[in-house]
């Protein structure tokens, strides 16, 4: 069994009528246990671990725009209002890792993601860079899995029903 160390980051994204004062974010889940055996691919991910790094601008993490406290309101809303982490502290893959071509740099991932309670399928591909460290960007829609979208001042602030998910993972030394 192969087990993976590395980062899973959650971009989020606004829209609405005010969106122009609110920020794009990107999060950290820092807790999470990714097995391969065989092609069989299993992961679970501690949802109470996912945290505000800070607002995006231009494709770029502006992390000094926020501080301790904004951090913590949105972190306090994501967890309370959104993923309701109390009665839902994580989420699980279950599914396979095919090799798409003969080197093992490429692979085509396909199971079952449970957010919140429910399940749904997710498909992706992965792919090893130069320095061995597999690499993937997938979209979620929230709503698939029963997730409303966040929305602030009467609607006129919300998040978008999609998220893009970025992992870098390796194996860790031996």
């Amino acid at each position: 069994m192969r087990r993976a160390v590395g980062s899973i980051q959650v971009f989020t994204f606004k829209e609405g009528l005010m969106s122009a004062v609110a920020h794009d974010l990107r999060l950290a889940l820092r807790s999470f246990e990714i097995t391969l055996e065989g092609t069989a691919l299993a992961g679970v991910f501690d949802l109470t671990s996912l945290a505000v790094e800070g607002p995006m601008q231009d494709g770029r993490l502006r992390a000094e725009r926020y501080d301790d406290a904004k951090r913590a309101d949105v972190e306090k809303a994501m967890h309370g209002e959104v993923l309701h982490t109390k009665e839902h502290p994580r989420a699980t893959f279950t599914g396979s890792a095919i090799a798409s071509d003969e080197q093992g740099s490429s692979y085509q991932v396909s199971g079952q993601l449970q957010l919140v309670g429910k399940s749904q399928p997710l498909s992706f591909e992965v792919r090893r860079d130069d320095q061995g460290t597999y690499r993937c960007a997938f979209e979620l829609t929230p709503s698939r899995w029963g997730i409303s979208q966040y929305k602030a001042l009467l609607g006129a602030i919300k998040l978008k029903d999609v998220l893009r998910i970025e992992l870098a993972l390796s194996e860790p030394p031996a």
